[in-house]
């Protein structure tokens, strides 16, 4: 009998096995990356999201009376489901003056304060939620 040149089945068997069991434990990791990778970008849209509501109320609040009432445009444009908006007054040394309380539709009562800690808060999704805290001066 004469040998052939080239593997046999079992040694190819074996290299297969050898060479799945590398390409698991490669591979694992990087699924876990790419779970990493989407949590982040949620964070981030939850974020941006923060931060275009935290940008609104200050351009609302450049109305010395909204600023005064703590108070939105709710009525006319709403804000998304999944945040909340809080303001809690301050005084001249960012000293709170009062608890927090949400932000409302207009009118409310005024509340006078010389700075508004103004606190937007992201829900939703998997992983934390985004908060944005912005101290607002009275215009």
């Amino acid at each position: 009998m004469s040998r052939a040149d080239g593997f046999s089945l079992i040694e190819v068997m074996i290299a297969i096995v050898i060479l799945g069991i590398l390409l698991a434990a490669i591979l694992q990791p990087l699924g876990s990356l790419f779970r990493m990778s989407s949590s982040s970008r949620d964070l981030l849209e939850r974020t941006t999201q923060a931060q275009q509501v935290a940008e609104r109320v200050m351009r609302e609040w450049q109305d010395p009376d909204k600023f005064e009432r703590a108070c939105l445009d709710l009525d006319t444009n709403p804000l998304p489901s999944n945040v909340t908006v809080s303001s809690r007054p301050l005084d001249l040394q960012a000293q709170p003056q009062a608890g927090y309380a949400y932000v409302a539709s207009c009118p409310q009562p005024p509340s006078p304060a010389a700075l508004r800690r103004l606190v937007v808060v992201v829900s939703g999704g998997e992983g934390p939620d985004a908060e944005i805290i912005v101290d607002v001066v009275k215009p």
